[in-house]
């Protein structure tokens, strides 16, 4: 995790309308075409809980790597993911029905400490 060069300790990569979020747990749905909320901030150890409680299928992806995410097979509307995110960092993420890894139906988790 980078600084943003102003001496702040936002990391390199954080969308302007991050939602931070507080405890062990936090919820993302998974709505149609969209993920809500969008961007969200926790601290190091949380369990994001994302659910799919639209009507299409999804899946979750990471922009790199794949060390987690889930795939359609698994998500279905009713479907419920989770991943523990345990390292600062931004995470982006999207679904490829419905998104490219920049636009459409796409997310970020940002870990820090505050």
């Amino acid at each position: 995790v980078s600084g943003d060069g102003g001496g702040g300790d936002v990391p390199a990569g954080v969308p302007d309308d991050v939602v931070v979020l507080d405890g062990s747990e936090v919820d993302v749905q998974a709505l149609d075409n969209t993920f809500r909320a969008q961007n969200v901030q926790v601290r190091p150890g949380t369990a994001v809980i994302r659910t799919n409680v639209g009507r299409n299928e999804h899946d979750v992806l990471p922009v790199e790597g794949d060390a987690w995410g889930v795939e359609v097979a698994d998500f279905q509307p009713g479907d419920e993911y989770q991943h523990r995110f345990d390292r600062p960092g931004v995470y982006d993420y999207f679904c490829s029905i419905h998104g490219t890894t920049t636009a459409g139906m796409i997310g970020t988790v940002v870990v820090a400490d505050d």
